[in-house]
This record gives structure tokens, C-alpha cells and sequence, in this order.
């Protein structure tokens, strides 16, 4: 790819990220998007064959590393031994939700554009693959501290819906009203031990 060209996919890039935090996605126009990059609305499609397209470049990188490390992170607690798991919750919490927070956030635009700006129901369908991946998380714990002969509270799987949503919907808030890193680091924290408080009381650990 030549220079030329890698300078006017850039261009198009950042006049795109502009336009989509400004207006949201419904609201944005192609047209001020290739004023501002200073390039034809043609041109645009040469390298994005839609406005969702370009919606994706922007945010899709930075998206599915956020799933993927989430992932491994619960495949690696999965992996451990059952006693192994019950000694390590508090661990996962303070290991994991730094991480979290300080990859949205070395990535804000960019997360903001997913949480906030996107089309009806997408930031709903990208937490629903987070949650996914916590519900089936919570399910393998539970099965983990039975075999240890914890007595386990009987809860059903809309409650597990419900407790592994909330986390995320608490990053949406931070995200949403620019709360500094520094806040969201600390409030993250308190409010993932407060979690994994309960979830000891609901493991009869």
C-alpha cells in the first residue's frame, strides 16, 4: 500500500472518528466526512464500501481484543483447580479490572464511539457477547465449588443474566460521563469486590 494511500485511508479514519463522536452513527454524513478529509464521498468508498464499514475499522480492533483477552481470562480461571479457583476470586478482581479499565481507556474515543455512538442496539449486542462469556464463567464456577461440597445457593439463569450485565452496564456509565481513569480505576475496583462478595455468599464460601 502506498504512502498516498495509507495517508488517505488515515485521513478518512480520523474525519470519521470526528464525525461519528459528534453526530452518532445515524446522524453522521458521508459528505462532511469527505469535506473534512478532503477527499471526494467517492473516494471513500474505494476504501469503506459503506458508512458501517467505516464504523468498523474504527472500533472493530479494539473490540475484539477487549472480547479476546476477557475470554482468555476466564478460560485460564476455568482451567485452574476447583480449589485453586475459590482462594483465587479476589485475585481475578484486582488482576483483571485494572487491565480492563486502562484498555478502554488507553482506547476512549474509540470506546466511546462502541458504547455510546453506534447504531440502535450495538452496544447492547457487544455487552451481550461480554456477558456471554461472564455467564458461562459463573455457571463453570458454580459447578467448580459444588464438586467442592460448597452448599450453593439455587439461583436461576435470568439472575446470572442479570449479575454478569451490571458490570458492564457500570464501564457503559464511566465511559458515558467521562469519568477520569483514575475514578473509573478505583470505582471499578470497589464495585468488582462488591461483586465478588456476593458471589462468595451465594458459593457458601
Amino acid at each position: 500500500m502506498s504512502a498516498q494511500i495509507n495517508d488517505t485511508r488515515l485521513a478518512i479514519l480520523v474525519a470519521g472518528k470526528k464525525e461519528f463522536l459528534e453526530y452518532g452513527y445515524e446522524g453522521a454524513s458521508l459528505r462532511r466526512i469527505a469535506r473534512e478529509a478532503s477527499v471526494t464521498t467517492g473516494a471513500i468508498y474505494g476504501y469503506f464500501p459503506s458508512k458501517e464499514a467505516l464504523f468498523d475499522a474504527l472500533t472493530g480492533d479494539a473490540a475484539d481484543g477487549l472480547l479476546e483477552r476477557y475470554r482468555q481470562v476466564h478460560e485460564e480461571f476455568a482451567n485452574l483447580p476447583p480449589i485453586d479457583q475459590a482462594a483465587s476470586l479476589e485475585n481475578i478482581t484486582d488482576d483483571t479490572i485494572p487491565w480492563m479499565i486502562n484498555y478502554i481507556y488507553d482506547r476512549l474515543d474509540v470506546f466511546k464511539l462502541l458504547f455510546c455512538k453506534g447504531t440502535a442496539g450495538s452496544c447492547d449486542s457487544y455487552f451481550a457477547q461480554l456477558a456471554q462469556i461472564e455467564e458461562k464463567s459463573s455457571w463453570d464456577f458454580i459447578e467448580a465449588m459444588k464438586e467442592l461440597g460448597h452448599e450453593v445457593m439455587d439461583i436461576d439463569g435470568t439472575l446470572i443474566h442479570i449479575l454478569a450485565r451490571s458490570f458492564f452496564q457500570q464501564i457503559l456509565e464511566f465511559v458515558a460521563h467521562d469519568v477520569p481513569r483514575e475514578k473509573a480505576l478505583s470505582y471499578s475496583l470497589v464495585l468488582g469486590r462488591f461483586q465478588h462478595a456476593g458471589w462468595k455468599k451465594i458459593m457458601g464460601l
